[in-house]
């Protein structure tokens, strides 16, 4: 019992919501109990007219009267006391069993569920709503945007993001590599749409050795039966690529083209043929999503562990109920994180183990990017974006596969 009301203490908002509802709860027994009976209200009533009349009657005849009202009065007094007597009893006893049937079958743990992707998402996008709201022209909150709508399926939303992105700056990789896929998921075909071709056409242009402008037009080439233009473009993603499980996957796509074992002594030949890579169109669905090259489970994948700590000159700024957000962002790559975990701030300090399970997005995980930065943040409003007044602090660029741990403090505050 000690329990559940420190528990009950820690949620002010609930404990103030149940205390309205108690008391509006018993308003409502109450009112009609303490308004007075019809009989009671008539003997008012006359009680008041016969003491109106009280000098033009006999005085005789008025103290007869007036016997006869109190004689009834007498014998109704006892429903009054035994409606006051009720109420009273109510008034314990309704709060008592709804702090009993709480106990039961309530918690107030309710009201703060733990967070999972799905509600991490959300919370980042009810942030990045209000900050293009009031930054309209904000390219990295648009971006980030569009990678949550796809991320859960919501196409045309992620569609009108990455437009949005491409109407204030026409040339951003990013957006439109991410709109080509958008629109790819959003045809439900295998195919790559004409509009999506266009745009990875022109990603190429500008930046040859686009990995994920690469890997989507091999596969648009790929499938419609254009073999030639599909080797070069992966022959060239993979080269690019250190060994390991993505480059693996490049080659088993290689390997599935006429003479492209040919291509790389490591070719997966010898491994077995691979499913249709993108077989499954959803990124979140029942099939497996191809659409770009990811690692392995995260048993074999990617890892970092991160010793986060505060600077000990800022621990006055810091109540410990803040939350803190850890994740690591791609060197050169899109702006979204790849890799997130939170925690309280009166864990710190902590240890905590960033995977490729940990990816926000799929196909965007520590095993796809060689190289990421490791941030960690303190937020006093517990929002996934950064707000003046966080303290924060970023490592240096790190090898993904090679730095496995490092030691991370937090001695900046955000402006």
């Amino acid at each position: 019992m000690s329990n559940l009301f420190s528990e009950i203490l820690t949620a002010p908002m609930f404990l103030l919501a149940t205390v309205a509802l108690v008391l509006l709860a018993l308003v409502f027994v109450l009112t009609p109990l303490m308004r007075p009976n019809a009989s009671t209200a008539k003997l008012a009533r006359r009680r008041r007219a016969l003491a109106e009349l009280r000098y033009d009657l006999d005085p005789a005849d008025y103290r007869r009267r007036m016997a006869k009202l109190d004689q009834e009065q007498a014998q109704a007094g006892g429903q009054p006391r035994s409606m006051r007597g009720l109420s009273a009893l109510l008034i314990i006893s309704v709060p008592l069993l709804a702090l009993f049937l709480y106990t039961q079958v309530g918690t107030p743990d309710g009201i703060t569920p733990e967070a999972g992707q799905s509600t991490e998402l959300r919370a980042m996008l009810g942030d990045l709503t209000n900050r293009v709201r009031k930054q309209p022209e904000d390219v990295d909150s648009w971006n980030r945007l569009g990678m949550i709508w796809k991320q859960m399926q919501q196409y045309p939303a992620a569609e009108a993001a990455f437009r949005r992105v491409l109407f204030i700056e026409p040339e951003n990789t990013f957006a439109r590599v991410e709109l080509a896929e958008t629109l790819l998921y959003a045809s439900g075909r295998a195919q790559i749409p004409e509009a999506a071709d266009e745009l990875l056409d022109s990603v190429l242009v500008d930046d040859p050795n686009n990995q994920k402008a690469l890997w989507l037009a091999g596969l648009g080439a790929f499938h419609d039966g254009n073999s030639r233009r599909a080797l070069a473009l992966w022959t060239r993603l993979r080269d690019q690529l250190p060994a390991g499980s993505v480059r693996d996957q490049v080659n088993d796509q290689i390997a599935r083209i006429p003479g492209g074992t040919e291509a790389d002594e490591t070719s997966a030949a010898t491994r077995p043929a691979p499913v249709n890579p993108h077989a499954g169109l959803s990124p979140a669905g029942n099939g497996e999503d191809s659409s770009t090259p990811r690692g392995d489970a995260p048993a074999d994948g990617a890892a970092i562990e991160v010793k986060v700590s505060l600077d000990p000159a800022l621990a006055g700024r810091v109540s410990g109920a803040e939350t803190v957000f850890v994740f690591a962002r791609a060197v050169n790559g899109p702006p979204a994180p790849l890799a997130v975990k939170r925690l309280a701030a009166s864990d710190l300090p902590a240890s905590v183990t960033l995977d490729d399970g940990d990816a926000m997005a799929e196909g965007m995980s520590l095993s796809t990017f060689p190289e990421v930065q490791i941030s960690a943040r303190i937020s006093r409003t517990g929002n996934a974006i950064a707000a003046s007044g966080d303290i924060q602090g970023q490592s240096g660029p790190l090898t993904v596969g090679q730095d496995q741990q490092i030691e991370l403090v937090m001695d900046e505050v955000i402006d």
